[in-house]
């Protein structure tokens, strides 16, 4: 596969990569799993999460300091939250933790397309005092 992609005679694009999914059996409970993906040391080597709607999300390994906002964390079911690091695109990374036998968890991830090929509109998120409108996505 090309990593490049000559579309015009003077311009060079980076495909589009619009979606990644990875499944996973662990032996492990959904509680024990979840512990690992909100903690460093699976998702980044230092992780400090926020779990609320709109909450921050910080991601630092040696080679790269990814930040974002946390969409939704349902534990110890599902999280979802956008990451980037600076000038990049963010993409949207979806953990969900389902029981897929005795202490066995099936763990999807999912890593959706950039933020830049997205429509972004505003979607009532929960805060004290009253709601406050935050990003929510739909796709173009």
């Amino acid at each position: 596969m090309t990593d490049w992609i000559a579309s015009e005679p003077d311009r060079i694009e980076r495909p589009t990569i619009e979606r990644i999914e990875r499944e996973l059996l662990l032996q492990a409970t959904r509680e024990q799993v979840w512990n690992v993906v909100t903690s460093g040391g699976w998702l980044a080597e230092t992780v400090e999460l926020d779990l609320v709607p709109g909450g921050d999300a910080n991601f630092r390994s040696r080679a790269s300091v990814k930040t974002g906002w946390v969409e939704d964390a349902s534990m110890p079911a599902r999280l979802a939250f956008w990451w980037a690091t600076a000038g990049e695109p963010a993409t949207r990374v979806e953990l969900t933790l389902e029981p897929a036998g005795d202490g066995v968890t099936r763990l999807r991830v999912v890593e959706a397309r950039p933020l830049d090929v997205l429509d972004l509109v505003g979607t009532p998120l929960p805060r004290v005092g009253g709601r406050s409108f935050g990003p929510a996505l739909a796709a173009a």
